[in-house]
């Protein structure tokens, strides 16, 4: 996996434990954090701004202004 890639086995555990939201990453550099409660790994970077993220996490992804929901 390369480059903010989420595997298909993450996407499908978190199809699997809920809802999955699209959320875009507004840095400039790659970051790599933890869900706060699916404990899910999620990269992102400017090649890849956009993954799935578990809807259980989001909010608290959304509070640090990095993020943003797609359409």
């Amino acid at each position: 996996m390369c480059c903010g890639q989420v595997s298909s086995t993450t996407q499908a555990k978190a199809v699997a434990e809920g809802s999955v939201v699209n959320l875009y990453y507004f840095g400039r550099t790659h970051i790599q954090l933890r869900g706060a409660v699916s404990g899910q790994i999620y990269q992102f970077s400017r090649s890849a701004p956009i993954q799935p993220v578990d809807s259980r996490d989001v909010f608290p992804m959304l509070q640090t202004r990095l993020f943003r929901r797609t359409r």
